[in-house]
């Protein structure tokens, strides 16, 4: 008995251990729905008792309980105690059934052939507006089309820098040659960084597609500097010349993720981008009459746009780039393809993210509140089942 303690007590704490906030699921679609069907049998078999109740006398008998033989209410708790370590451990059962995971870092040794390139993702205040007809922010609809990308290079080994950029540009993460970290990467960046998230002109002043916890309070942000997240992106690249080793510098490619509402066009950094080699691309997110069921073509999508953002589609094309509509069907794959198209370059490996399956806590746990809790449920109802 003191082993078994030991080992709840051990299990317990590695539960307890575990940051929630970091944990994954891999298939989260049947645990619910196979929690709308224990939530529903638990709400009917809870309906057949209030509706049978036995109103305080023996079943069966005739005969009316006195209330000194009633079970009190420290006895009536312990009898169904079994009843709650039985429902807790139904709970914990459904969430091992998601294959819970967390992910860490581990250092390998080798080299690879790989693609090099950096996405810049916009976050500024646009993004947190309304794509038309979709109910979701700009930004949203950005980052699933971004997650869905990065699912089609996978096993690609492209090299990948992070940056994100409203009024100023940050650096998420250097380089890195790893699929799964990378993907985690962009999907838990925030979706606007902004002085203040204001609601789009002609539009309800509470009427937010963003979630808080999607939102970066930071002075002085929020429009929309593509220059100045150029220009940095160019220093970047120079900076990881000398990690390539010596020789040409391989073709690489900057990835921009935008509704194209710029400040200003970047032609000067795109002719630096240029001489060294590096061809923008961009995955638009057309904010223009986007009513479902209506697909815009590359070109529908470049008459619909207006002012910078027209020019910015012509500026990148002009320097051999070229952009990809999300609402056009074939724009992930074709800008998949266009990333593809690059040349390889060999290099190191140093680390990669793993994932560390968790489900075996939740496992256990339902497993020893199992084992606790249905003995204890023949022991209360031997004690106490006679009794109402």
């Amino acid at each position: 008995m003191s082993a078994f303690t030991d080992f709840l007590g051990t299990r317990a704490q590695e539960l307890l251990g575990t940051d929630l906030n970091q944990i994954r699921f891999t298939d989260i679609g049947m645990t619910y729905l196979l929690s709308m069907a224990v939530t529903v049998v638990v709400v009917l078999s809870v309906l057949r008792l209030w509706l049978t109740s036995r109103r305080h006398h023996r079943q069966h008998s005739g005969h009316v309980i006195e209330p000194r033989f009633r079970r009190g209410v420290w006895k009536g708790a312990l009898y169904n105690l079994p009843k709650l370590l039985l429902g807790l451990a139904v709970a914990v059962l459904l969430v091992a059934m998601a294959d819970p995971y967390l992910t860490a870092t581990e250092e390998v040794a080798g080299d690879m052939d790989s693609r090099i390139r950096i996405d810049l993702v916009d976050t500024s205040l646009s993004m947190a507006w309304e794509f038309p007809g979709s109910g979701k922010s700009r930004a949203q609809v950005a980052r699933e089309a971004h997650l869905e990308f990065l699912e089609m290079r996978r096993d690609k080994n492209d090299r990948v820098a992070l940056w994100l950029f409203s009024s100023f540009p940050y650096m998420v993460d250097d380089f890195v040659i790893d699929d799964e970290l990378y993907f985690f990467q962009v999907m838990d960046a925030p979706y606007a960084i902004v002085r203040i998230l204001a609601a789009q002109s002609g539009t309800p002043i509470d009427q937010m597609f963003v979630p808080e916890d999607k939102v970066r309070i930071i002075d002085s942000e929020g429009n929309t500097n593509i220059v100045r997240a150029l220009q940095s992106v160019v220093r970047h690249f120079d900076r990881d010349v000398a990690t390539l080793g010596s020789g040409a510098t391989p073709h690489r490619a900057v990835l921009i993720v935008t509704d194209a509402d710029v400040d200003e066009i970047p032609e000067a950094e795109f002719a630096e981008l240029s001489r060294r080699n590096i061809v923008p691309y961009m995955i638009f997110i057309n904010p223009v009459d986007q009513r479902p069921g209506r697909a815009a073509t590359r070109a529908s999508a470049a008459s619909a746009a207006r002012g910078n953002t027209q020019a910015l589609i012509e500026t990148i094309r002009e320097f051999g780039g070229d952009y990809f509509d999300v609402t056009d069907a074939d724009g992930l794959t074709r800008a998949y393809e266009a990333i593809d198209e690059a040349e390889t370059v060999r290099v190191e490996l140093s680390h990669r993210a793993v994932k560390v399956p968790i489900y075996s806590r939740f496992l256990l746990i339902s497993m020893a509140l199992l084992v606790v809790g249905i003995p204890a449920g023949f022991v209360a109802e031997l004690m106490w089942g006679t009794h109402p």
